[in-house]
């Protein structure tokens, strides 16, 4: 099984070469979006792929782990503005990456989303980036469990980015739900 390979990324970051971004122009930041979601929808696909029983969930995590490195590049498009978006969705990508990586383990939070993200901003207050960062992608494991995202207001930060991409999770999640209630009608 194919997952997200370096194509598939390459592929993205040509697109994105290719777009014009404005910072007066919100519609010019699409792109990106759809770069999230692309991922986030993989990993959907991934974790069907595992309760389908078509791999195993080691099988899974080792291509989680294989797609995961494509983000690790910094990638220059020769534009101050799109290498700070990318930077900024990188992380978000990041996110859903460690929230399926939890999810195929089976660590799941019992705390709620409430009580997580509390931490996380806690920890970022402290500097342990690492620490909240792992609290983050335990609501996105939750998300994957079939928990529903309650709306936060969130202080601006590294866990607001963060949680970007666990909302893209929650979002794409409903969206499925959407498509296979209405292919099973």
């Amino acid at each position: 099984m194919e997952f997200y390979t370096q194509e598939r990324f390459r592929n993205w970051i040509s697109i994105i070469e290719k777009v014009e971004v404005k910072a007066d122009d919100p519609k010019s930041f699409e792109v990106f979006d759809h770069f999230i979601e692309d991922f986030a929808i993989a990993c959907l696909k991934l974790i069907d792929a595992v309760k389908n029983r078509e791999i195993t969930k080691k099988k899974a995590l080792e291509l989680l782990e294989s797609a995961k490195r494509n983000f690790l590049t910094s990638v220059d498009f020769g534009d101050e503005l799109k290498n700070e978006v990318y930077e900024f969705i990188r992380e978000s990508i990041k996110v859903i990456a460690q929230s399926t990586s939890y999810y195929l383990q089976g660590k799941f939070s019992k705390k709620s989303f409430e009580q997580l993200l509390k931490e996380a901003i806690e920890k970022e207050r402290k500097g342990d980036l690492s620490s909240a960062f792992e609290t983050v992608a335990k609501m996105g494991a939750k998300v994957l469990k079939g928990e529903e995202l309650p709306e936060f207001d969130v202080p601006e930060g590294i866990v607001a980015n963060w949680l970007d991409g666990v909302e893209t999770l929650a979002v794409v999640m409903k969206i499925a739900k959407i498509d296979q209630h209405l292919s099973s009608s």
